[in-house]
């Protein structure tokens, strides 16, 4: 999108439908790195940014011909209010998109942590996740 205070939107020729689920694979594998490098109690902090940053770069540099590279909701909608507030670009009919993919995403990249890590010895995850 041109002009769009850096408002995120599908590709030219990108479904609604594969726009959610493009969003739902890039959050599911950056939540599934940040589980096992700073949620998991048994994980070496040194390298915990590196490798969350590192995530954020290859999952925006796949997604963002495609889906603008949202990963989050909130990276969203501030650009989307800024947009209606200045009376720019009405993108708003896309804004389920970047809440249904990274909110599913990260509910199923957390699940799945979490059961791999259930009963194994190399993993421990705190509190609320046992």
């Amino acid at each position: 999108v041109v002009g769009g205070l850096g408002a995120t939107a599908p590709g030219m020729g990108v479904s609604y439908l594969q726009t959610i689920f493009a969003e739902f694979i890039g959050t599911f594998f950056l939540v599934l790195v940040i589980m096992g490098v700073a949620v998991d109690k048994k994980a070496t902090p040194n390298f915990a940014g590196l490798s969350i940053g590192f995530t954020v770069t290859a999952v925006i540099i796949f997604l963002g011909p495609f889906t603008g590279g949202s990963i989050n909701p909130a990276r969203t909608f501030a650009p989307y209010l800024m947009d209606y507030l200045v009376g720019g670009i009405n993108l708003w009919v896309y804004f389920p998109i970047y809440l249904i993919g990274p909110i599913a995403g990260a509910i199923a990249a957390a699940l799945l942590y979490t059961y791999l890590a259930k009963d194994n010895n190399v993993c421990e995850i705190p509190g609320p996740f046992n």
